[in-house]
């Protein structure tokens, strides 16, 4: 691929892989490369910084393969803390001082449904969609210039419907030059932020990946706002334990049916 200018006047700065008026479909095609050559990652080697004074930082495990098997499992020295997931049929979660005290879940089918469900903790869909396992498609999306940022920066906004018949925003802030998305976020039509992800850090993996090794989550509603800070990716795993895509169970722990829970 053609190296263009330099994108920043850093020392030793990082050529651009874009050219400075490449069109919505040139920088969609950049990224979904990446995502080509990607199918799994995973990464015994994360750690956890919940963002608020007094929280301790700790320790994880992140694993992910397209297009819905997610894994991550929080840990204390002591034990588990935190146990979100999601595999082909449902997702889940589950946090040891959380309220309710249960392990919520829901299938795709029920969700694919409509049926109503309490608050979903997470968006499992979006969440793959952000550790850079799932392509999208330029026609889903519309490209907004960021007048005066340096390097180039746009922003594609899609409209979207969820399967509970909600009516989101989708945005994804990348970096034209180098070809790498900074922010994904998630807004009610009123503009309300419902959830963000910050990517940062990028470094080039085996096999010519890009991968960020800092994503900085924020869920408003729930005041829940951490990073994750990744050591050591392993890119395409040869075999990934299907028992990695398993609903967990905990002792004394009830599972809680989304469908069928009323706060």
């Amino acid at each position: 691929m053609r190296h263009w200018m330099a994108c920043s006047r850093r020392a030793a700065p990082e050529p651009c892989v874009l050219a400075p008026d490449a069109t919505s479909e040139d920088i969609v095609n950049v990224l979904n490369d990446n995502v080509t050559k990607l199918y799994a990652w995973r990464s015994t080697d994360v750690r956890i910084d919940f963002r608020k004074v007094g929280m301790p930082t700790l320790n994880a495990r992140l694993a992910v393969e397209s297009p819905r098997k997610l894994r991550l499992i929080v840990h204390s020295l002591a034990t588990d803390e935190v146990d979100l997931g999601s595999n082909p049929e449902r997702f889940w979660f589950w946090m040891k001082r959380g309220e309710p005290h249960g392990i919520l879940t829901a299938s795709y089918d029920d969700m694919a449904e409509g049926r109503p469900m309490g608050p979903i903790p997470f968006q499992p869909d979006w969440l793959i969609e952000t550790l850079g396992v799932v392509p999208f498609a330029a026609s889903d999306f519309q490209m907004h210039e960021q007048p005066g940022s340096q390097p180039r920066r746009v922003l594609f906004v899609a409209n979207q419907v969820t399967p509970q018949g909600q009516r989101v925003q989708r945005t994804m802030l990348v970096d034209a030059g180098h070809g790498a998305i900074l922010e994904h976020s998630l807004r009610e039509p009123s503009g309300r932020l419902i959830a963000r992800a910050t990517l940062s850090n990028y470094q080039l993996e085996p096999g010519g990946v890009r991968l960020p090794h800092r994503i900085d989550l924020q869920w408003p509603a729930s005041g829940v706002k951490l990073a994750l800070l990744i050591g050591n990716i392993e890119v395409n795993p040869a075999s990934i334990s299907e028992q990695t895509w398993s609903m967990p169970s905990y002792p004394d722990t009830p599972v809680i049916d989304l469908t069928r829970f009323r706060p």
